[in-house]
């Protein structure tokens, strides 16, 4: 069978860690999180340049790309905010795998920042939590999906909801979206 590439993007705050974590457990699917790769990465080493955060994007992908070559089914999870996404699409191309990107976001901005700003007060400095500001400057620099090119997922609904959409969606193999729109991109080089 046709293995299945889910990346989840969107801003931090927007419930795609939610829907990737309980998508890998109740699937049984391999899960690759940007947090848990920035984590393993020397505390001194500065993690505000774009170099940084392209390097470990590039590193999950080709750990993802690994996995997909083995027949296996993948999830990811990070902001994917600009050219990486594309660099996932043609991974999925490459291996033969179904792509599959769910897109989510919180249509009220009120509750958004309310959630984002929840959860980086009530956090340790060294997990990484944006803040509100932080989430503000990610957006400015972050790519709109394209209609039809996505699951789109509005965090206002219930986690329950959308996770049924969702499980729904990743076990339908005949599901297929839009193509991305073919762009030049450089492995590891998706910012600036």
């Amino acid at each position: 069978m046709r293995p299945t590439f889910v990346i989840f993007s969107g801003l931090p705050g927007t419930g795609k860690s939610a829907l990737a974590d309980r998508l890998a457990r109740e699937m049984q699917w391999p899960l690759l999180r940007i947090d848990d790769m920035a984590a393993c990465m020397p505390a001194e080493i500065d993690r505000e340049p774009y170099a940084f955060w392209d390097q470990t994007i590039a590193a999950l992908l080709l750990l993802a790309e690994a996995q997909l070559k083995l027949g296996l089914n993948v999830i990811a999870d990070s902001i994917f905010m600009n050219l990486e996404r594309f660099h996932a699409r043609e991974i999925a191309r490459q291996t033969g795998a179904r792509f599959l990107p769910v897109h989510t976001f919180v249509s009220d901005e009120a509750t958004w920042e309310e959630r984002v700003t929840n959860r980086f007060e009530g956090s340790d400095p060294a997990e990484g939590i944006a803040s509100w500001r932080q989430v503000l400057a990610q957006r400015r620099g972050y790519r709109p999906w394209e209609a039809g090119t996505a699951l789109c997922v509005d965090g206002m609904r219930p986690l329950d909801e959308n996770f049924a959409v969702v499980r729904s969606c990743a076990c339908d193999p005949a599901l297929e979206f839009q193509p991305l729109a073919e762009v030049t991109f450089t492995p590891g080089k998706y910012h600036g």
